[in-house]
């Protein structure tokens, strides 16, 4: 489990929250996995990425201290759904999650599609059913996940680490994972593997989603309020904008 130090930020905004005695200077615990390009542990065991550098700029606007711990996704997850005052990112908020938390902001649109190796699958494939007697990787309780189990997909190898995913695909022991293409293409570089041989098989369109910010759902609402108008501040200064172009995020 990688933990980052505790960040303590102190506010330069001239602008103010609601019921900031109430949040600011207050320890947030926050949950995450890594997930490149969004968070990336370095070589020195520090977490960065686009989505924890938004996370930072988030906490230094509200004002408050962020406590980020490093998780298998399975782990981080419960965790946001079983506890209160828990942030968590980067989560995709879908239908079916979109009553169990409390939704701060949306960090980038995502389209994911299903992907395999072209020498597996040298033809073109529109139909989905055609898929669903293959062999598929996906992360426990992730959003892919729940979408396959939801579709009656037959064999599905459910793993702790995204990394784990890939090289399945890779080593021959799975068919198919779904991702998204700067993901894969973040990904296959850190693992020394060559996008060039994977082929984007269809778009999964149930699962583009926004990739966002959430809170636990029994999050006490003065929190969830603060961090929405944090987040906002934010979005509307262009300190996103920023973060996105410096990561060359789409």
């Amino acid at each position: 489990m990688l933990v980052t130090g505790l960040c303590s930020f102190h506010s330069l905004a001239s602008h103010k929250f609601e019921n900031i005695s109430n949040v600011s200077h207050f320890q947030i615990e926050v949950v995450t996995e890594l997930l490149e390009p969004y968070q990336i542990e370095n070589p020195d065991g520090t977490l960065s990425g686009f989505s924890t550098e938004v996370v930072h700029a988030l906490f230094k606007k509200a004002q408050s201290r962020a406590n980020i711990r490093v998780l298998p996704w399975a782990r981080a997850y419960e965790i946001a759904r079983s506890t209160p005052n828990i942030m968590i990112y980067s989560i995709a908020h879908t239908e079916v999650r979109d009553p169990l938390f409390h939704w701060v902001g949306s960090l980038k649109k995502e389209k994911l599609y299903f992907w395999g190796l072209k020498s597996k699958f040298p033809d073109n494939i529109d139909d989905i059913e055609k898929l669903k007697a293959e062999k598929i990787a996906a992360s426990r309780f992730s959003n892919v996940a729940q979408y396959l189990q939801a579709n009656n997909f037959k064999n599905i190898y459910e793993l702790i680490k995204e990394d784990q995913n890939m090289l399945m695909l890779y080593r021959g022991r799975v068919d198919l994972i779904v991702a998204t293409e700067l993901t894969l293409k973040t990904r296959a570089q850190k693992l020394g593997l060559d996008f060039n041989k994977m082929k984007k098989i269809k778009e999964v369109t149930e699962l583009n989603n926004d990739l966002s910010i959430a809170f636990s759902k029994e999050t006490k609402p003065n929190v969830v309020s603060h961090f929405r108008q944090a987040f906002d501040a934010i979005k509307r200064d262009g300190v996103i904008e920023q973060i996105k172009n410096k990561w060359n995020i789409q």
